[in-house]
């Protein structure tokens, strides 16, 4: 099991290198096209890459939003 979906957008976010991010629409985008690219602490096993396309990625990250109750800008 990865991190929840529910209250990400906005949140901070742990990440394993000791860094911190908010979990905005780039950094939500980028996670969901390189997971490796920053991955959260605490999960050890990584997500697999993906072949959403642009429009697949945009809802994602726009079902993100709407668990957190804000309106995506992407």
């Amino acid at each position: 099991m990865g991190p929840a979906f529910t209250g990400l957008y906005g949140s901070q976010v742990a990440l394993a290198d000791g860094s911190t991010v908010v979990a905005d629409d780039a950094y939500l985008t980028e996670a969901i096209r390189v997971p490796a690219a920053a991955e959260v602490a605490g999960y050890d096993i990584g997500m697999p890459a993906s072949d959403l396309d642009d429009a697949q990625v945009a809802a994602v990250v726009a079902y993100i939003h709407a668990l957190a109750g804000t309106e995506a800008t992407s």
